[in-house]
């Protein structure tokens, strides 16, 4: 019952907006006619003019475009109905029963039905374009919201992972230390040692992810120090051996600074979650038309020319060297290690 009573409101409402676009194009009509009228009879322009009839035609273009068919077509016939009444002999009769007149009837009812139909077409295609970009824009801010929920999740997860771990182990070994530090001073000496090893884990793995949280340090501080942020972690937390070799901070735009150091940290996460490497080799140079970024490990390796489940991560590594005009490769061989090699073009960006 609802259902219906709703339906029969929603039917009135359209009808009493269509009758009264109704009324608004008619007055629009009426008006129009009547102010070109005007011009023409007070300047006296009819018969100086012979195509005086153009000018009710850019009456009936503008209301085609703007309001529709409906008004173009009554301003059509109200145009030739002045026109015949007050300019045409003999003045002040009605008599509509030339060719002439049924000519310029034709003319102004073919104008008004092309101009009204275009600018449909064209309104729209406007129309369906803001839709198209309203959507875009609404699945670009779930894009982003979704990256930003991830992003989050990825270091709750770390810290969990690691953090945490590296506390409660702190924690551990300082009650050990305490309970020994009377009966057992080797054993003491031994846990403040452990102690001080994982603070030095910790410290570098929050300075890591503090470095993720705060992007623009990446501006400030440098690639280098991004990357030998990244490699203390390494060393610290997960015990291995990082042969660095940087050279002096690139003169690169932040965007392709920020692409180089997300490769890094893929490449890195990939090492330590699935190489079972012991030891890594960062190498970082710029020469005068590239910049050139290689991570290599002595792991398991893989075989790149195969899918395979734990290294995803590549395929987003390869995406954001296309997108910043460079090339990607890796090679690897089973049991042999991995060596992910990345040229990206500058020559253009630096000068």
């Amino acid at each position: 019952m609802f259902k219906y009573i709703e339906s029969v409101i929603a039917s009135e409402v359209r009808l009493e907006s269509s009758w009264q676009r109704y009324v608004q194009d008619s007055l629009l009509s009426l008006v129009g006619v009547a102010l070109i009228t005007t011009i023409i009879a007070l300047a006296q322009l009819y018969p100086k003019i012979p195509t005086v009839s153009s000018l009710y035609l850019l009456v009936i273009l503008a209301l085609a475009s703007i309001r529709g068919l409906y008004a173009a077509s009554l301003t059509s016939l109200l145009s030739l109905l002045a026109f015949d009444f007050f300019f045409f002999p003999p003045h002040y009769t009605l008599v509509v029963v030339q060719l002439e007149d049924l000519i310029t009837l034709a003319v102004f009812l073919a104008v008004s039905v092309m101009t009204s139909q275009l600018t449909a077409a064209l309104r729209l295609r406007a129309e369906q374009a803001r839709s198209r970009e309203n959507e875009l824009r609404r699945l670009y801010e779930q894009a982003q919201e979704l990256a930003s929920l991830q992003e989050r999740q990825r270091l709750a997860q770390e810290l969990h992972d690691s953090v945490s771990q590296i506390l409660y182990g702190i924690s551990l070994g300082a009650h050990t230390t305490q309970e020994a530090l009377e009966s057992d001073p080797e054993a003491a000496r031994d846990s403040l040692a452990y102690v001080i090893a994982l603070t030095e884990a910790g410290l570098a793995e929050m300075r890591a992810l503090i470095f993720e949280l705060r992007p623009e340090s990446l501006e400030k501080e440098g690639l280098v120090v991004a990357l030998t942020k990244q490699a203390a972690v390494l060393r610290t937390h997960y015990r291995l051996s990082v042969d660095m070799n940087l050279d002096e901070e690139p003169n690169l735009p932040l965007e392709l600074k920020q692409t180089i150091y997300r490769i890094a940290q893929e490449a890195l996460h990939n090492i330590v979650k699935h190489a079972r490497a012991s030891s890594v080799v960062l190498h970082l140079a710029q020469q005068d038309c590239e910049v050139c970024f290689q991570v290599r490990d002595n792991g398991r390796g893989f075989d790149p020319a195969h899918p395979f489940p734990g290294h995803l991560g590549i395929r987003s590594m390869q995406e954001r060297a296309m997108k910043a005009g460079g090339l990607l490769t890796i090679e690897s061989v089973p049991e042999q290690g991995t060596n992910i090699n990345v040229r990206i073009p500058v020559g253009d960006l630096v000068r």
